[in-house]
């Protein structure tokens, strides 16, 4: 089954569909006079971009009456080829058509006016329980949108804080978690530019045209499953799919005991010899079962030595300071970007939901017509 991150609440992640994939937008009477289009047309545009790649997306829109402040609420249902990747959810389109929402609102049923720290004590409380780790959430101005003030939740992982993304309305009645997207931009792109690949932690082709991001957890079974699926696609599809894979580390920190350890391993292998992070990822998936806390450190050593790397070189950065801010990092982008299940992939920015064998093959096609299919011997 997919590894979930722990979810403010039991929202829907979104993402984008192919390339070239948007369908028309239906006709409409009412008309913007800035746009020309409604903003029922436009939503419908945006999410087919914003949506989980489905080959046959059909996406209807109607307006919601469940509004906050500065936004308009719309019920956004899609169907498609795979039952899976079926959505009917709420959204939230900003009154000036700037911004964008679809993670989760919590309502606050004693408001006070948020004028400082104090004043987020109950969103301290309310996640604190619900995570059963310490949680703080600080206000965060810099990230201030739309008249909502930009906070930070503030979680304690047990071996670093990580900061998951946020809004406060300043009357105190809402909570949103998630962020806000640039409803005037091709979510494609934005995705594009909130994922760095600067670190290169990478396999394929250097100059290839096509960039696969892998957000994922090495104590995920699923992670291990679609993981292993794609070795296969890509190598049945050499010299067909010019894709580089990029890895991104994203333990779930509140269930799974030795994930961070993992990626913190991953991460000080790969600084001092790159290549042999994914030899250690295919380790630890082979030994996943009856993996153990102390498992991880004998196998990261092992593999490090294996590696030409010392054990003293590799213990200077293991579960240190620098090596957990790489893995951060990585977590907090992709909290920004709504990732909330392992393994995510982004393809050039857009969301393929591996929940069905072929869709991951459907999407290739859209960019590389000949893609073979292939037999996971499942």
């Amino acid at each position: 089954m997919i590894h979930r991150v722990p979810a403010i609440l039991t929202g829907v992640l979104l993402a984008s569909i192919a390339l070239g994939q948007t369908p028309a937008p239906r006709k409409a009477s009412a008309k913007s006079k800035s746009e020309g289009e409604t903003v029922e047309q436009r939503l419908e545009v945006y999410a087919a971009r914003f949506l989980p790649f489905d080959p046959e997306t059909r996406i209807t829109v109607s307006r919601a009456t469940d509004t906050i402040p500065g936004f308009d609420a719309f019920r956004l249902q899609r169907k498609g080829s795979y039952e899976k990747l079926k959505v009917d959810k709420t959204v939230y389109v900003s009154t000036d058509g700037k911004w964008f929402f679809a993670g989760d609102m919590v309502p606050n049923t004693a408001p006070r006016p948020v004028r400082s720290q104090a004043d987020l004590e109950w969103l301290d409380s309310k996640f604190t329980n619900l995570f059963r780790v310490r949680v703080r959430v600080t206000l965060a101005p810099d990230h201030d949108a739309n008249g909502w003030k930009g906070v930070a939740v503030i979680c304690d992982t047990g071996y670093f804080p990580v900061r998951m993304p946020g809004f406060v309305s300043p009357d105190g009645k809402y909570f949103l978690q998630g962020t806000f997207w640039d409803f005037t931009a091709d979510p494609r792109a934005e995705r594009r530019r909130r994922i760095d690949l600067s670190a290169n932690r990478a396999t394929g082709p250097a100059d290839a045209s096509v960039q696969l991001v892998e957000y994922a957890d090495m104590e995920c079974a699923y992670c291990k499953f679609r993981g292993g699926q794609l070795d296969k696609l890509l190598e049945a599809n050499t010299r067909i799919v010019n894709v580089r894979r990029h890895y991104k580390f994203f333990p779930l920190w509140l269930g799974h005991v030795w994930a961070v350890k993992a990626a913190s391993a991953g991460d000080c292998i790969f600084k001092f010899a790159d290549g042999a992070l994914f030899r250690f990822k295919q380790q630890v998936y082979a030994r996943q079962e009856s993996m153990t806390l102390s498992g991880i450190d004998e196998l990261a050593i092992t593999t490090a030595e294996a590696s030409g790397v010392s054990s003293a070189d590799f213990l200077s950065c293991y579960l240190q300071e620098d090596s957990f801010a790489r893995v951060r990092k990585d977590l907090e982008e992709g909290y920004r970007l709504g990732v909330n299940s392992t393994p995510t992939y982004f393809v050039d920015g857009t969301e393929v939901s591996w929940l069905d064998d072929k869709i991951m093959e459907d999407f290739f096609r859209t960019l590389f017509p000949k893609t073979k299919t292939v037999n996971y011997g499942n």
